[in-house]
């Protein structure tokens, strides 16, 4: 895959169905690669496979859950600066907190307006550099 193909790739990591067929949708009109991990491990392998321009992460998921996902991607040299933004039901202060403290980069809580989503998605594309 191209350099510039590869800007536009972004993980969904989220266990609910509904959601993530609603993500996608949300995202398919603006041609972005999306891959799916039904599962925080699958998330986790994935984004170190595949090193997508972002990452869109729930919390509660099974396996491993979105904030240990983060830490990680963080804590990796490869990975770290790769954006994670937090897709999550999870919409408490303390919460919100938590995410930030695994360095996140933005915080999305659910039910989420999908022009809003689509609009932090294109925010964080419009910054994305070319690997290589």
């Amino acid at each position: 895959m191209s350099p510039a193909a590869e800007t536009r790739r972004v993980l969904i990591v989220e266990d609910e169905p509904d959601i993530m067929e609603l993500v996608k949708v949300t995202l398919s009109e603006e041609g972005y690669d999306l891959l799916e991990a039904g599962d925080g491990e699958l998330g986790l392998k994935l984004a170190l496979e595949a090193h997508p321009s972002l990452i869109l992460l729930d919390i509660m998921l099974p396996k491993m859950d979105g904030y240990e996902v983060c830490r990680r991607l963080k804590a990796e040299p490869s990975t770290a600066s790769m954006p994670v933004l937090m897709l999550t039901a999870f919409g408490q202060k303390r919460e919100i907190e938590e995410g930030f403290k695994v360095k996140a980069d933005d915080y999305i809580v659910k039910p989420f307006e999908p022009l809003k989503l689509r609009e932090r998605v294109r925010k964080f594309m419009a910054q994305a550099r070319p690997a290589g």
